[in-house]
C-alpha cells in the first residue's frame, strides 16, 4: 500500500479511539454528576482509568502482536503530554488550578515517583518482569494511601456506586450499555490498527517502533483528556480535571508494568528513555515546586511547562532524525563486513 493508505488507516484508526473513548467519559460524566463534591479522588480513581481506555487498547494489542515497544512508548509519552502539556495548558486557559488541597503532599510525592518510574527503570535499555512487579506494587500503594486519606469516599465505595449508577440508573438503557459494549469493542479494534501502522511508519523511516508512540499515538491516545479540560475549563471543574489526570498518569504507569509480565524482558532505545527521563524529570519537579509555591499552578508556570514540553518534541525528533541517519550506515557496515 502506498504510505497515503498507511496514512489514513492511521487517522482513521486514532479517530475512532477518540470518538469512542468520548461515550465512556459522557457515562462517568453522568455518575459524578450524583455526587454532592464529585472532586479529586472519583475523578482520579475511575475517571483516570476510563480515560485510559485508548492506552488500555494499545497495550493489548501490541502485547497480542509481540511488540510491547509501541506501547511502552506511547505510555512514557502519554505521562509526558499529561505534565507538559494538557495540565499546563489547563492551567493557561483555566487561569490557573488548585493543586494543594485536592492532594496531600506526600501523596504528591509518590504520585510523581509512580510516574516517573517506568521511565527510570528503563534506562539501561531494557524492562524485565521484576520491575513490572515493583512498578504494579507502587501503584496499588498509591491508591490504598489516596483513598485512604481523601475526606470524599473510598474506592469500593466509589466503585460500588459507579457500577449501581451504570446498571441501574434510569438514566442507564440497553442502549447504553450496548453502546459502549460495541464502543469497547471497536476501540480495541482501531487500537490493533494503530499498532500495525506504527510498526510500518517505524520501517518506513528507519526507526526504532517505540519512537511512533512516544510522538504519535501519546498525543492520539490523550484525547480524551483534553476533552476533560475543555469540559471542566467552561464547567468550572478544574478539580475533576486534575483529578483525571493524575489517575490517567498514575495509570499510564499501570499498564507500563503490566507488559513485561505479559511479554517478559522487552528493549528499548537507550537515548530516546534518556531523553524522556531527564525532561520529564524536570518538568515533575517544577510542577511539584510550583503546586506547592502559592498553592496551584499559574498561568505563567504553565507557560513555563509548555516551553519544555517543545524541548521534549525538538530533542525527541532531532533523536529519531539521527537514529534514521544511522540506519543505513550501519546496514552497509553489517553488509562490508560479511564475508564473501
Amino acid at each position: 500500500m502506498h504510505i497515503s493508505i498507511h496514512t489514513l488507516l492511521f487517522a482513521l484508526s486514532a479517530v475512532i479511539i477518540w470518538c469512542l473513548s468520548g461515550m465512556l467519559i459522557d457515562a462517568t460524566d453522568r455518575v459524578a454528576k450524583r455526587y454532592k463534591r464529585p472532586g479529586f479522588a472519583v475523578a482520579f480513581l475511575i475517571l483516570g482509568l476510563l480515560t485510559s481506555v485508548s492506552e488500555f487498547s494499545v497495550a493489548s494489542n501490541a502485547t497480542l502482536q509481540g511488540i510491547p515497544q509501541v506501547s511502552a512508548g506511547n505510555l512514557l509519552g502519554a505521562s509526558t503530554v499529561i505534565f507538559l502539556f494538557i495540565i499546563p495548558l489547563l492551567a493557561v486557559l483555566g487561569n490557573g488550578i488548585m493543586t494543594t488541597k485536592a492532594i496531600l503532599p506526600g501523596n504528591m510525592v509518590l504520585l510523581l515517583g509512580v510516574v516517573l518510574l517506568p521511565c527510570l527503570l528503563a534506562l539501561d535499555g531494557d524492562v524485565s518482569r521484576t520491575e513490572g512487579v515493583i512498578i504494579v506494587l507502587l501503584y496499588l500503594t498509591l491508591v490504598y494511601r489516596i483513598q485512604k486519606k481523601s475526606a470524599e469516599k473510598t474506592a469500593k465505595e466509589t466503585l460500588r456506586r459507579t457500577k449501581r449508577e451504570l446498571l441501574h440508573s434510569r438514566h442507564t438503557t440497553g442502549t447504553d450499555l450496548f453502546k459502549i459494549i460495541v464502543g469497547a469493542l471497536l476501540i480495541f479494534a482501531a487500537g490493533n490498527i494503530l499498532v500495525q501502522e506504527s510498526v510500518y511508519f517505524a520501517r518506513f523511516f528507519s526507526i526504532p517502533v517505540s519512537f511512533v508512540g512516544l510522538l504519535l499515538l501519546s498525543i492520539g491516545t490523550n484525547i480524551p483528556e483534553l476533552v476533560i479540560a475543555l469540559r471542566c475549563i467552561f464547567g468550572k471543574h478544574k478539580d475533576i480535571a486534575f483529578g483525571d489526570y493524575m489517575g490517567s498518569a498514575a495509570a499510564n504507569s499501570l499498564i507500563f508494568g503490566f507488559l513485561p509480565l505479559a511479554n517478559g524482558t522487552f528493549i528499548l532505545e537507550q537515548s530516546e528513555v534518556a531523553v524522556t527521563s531527564v525532561i520529564l524529570a524536570i518538568g515533575l519537579l517544577l510542577f511539584f515546586v510550583f503546586s506547592r509555591t502559592r498553592n496551584d499552578v499559574s498561568r505563567i508556570e504553565g507557560i513555563c511547562l509548555l516551553v519544555l514540553y517543545a524541548i521534549f518534541i525538538i530533542s525527541q525528533i532531532g533523536n529519531a532524525v539521527r537514529l534514521s541517519d544511522q540506519a543505513p550506515l550501519q546496514a552497509n557496515t553489517v553488509l562490508h563486513a560479511s564475508p564473501l
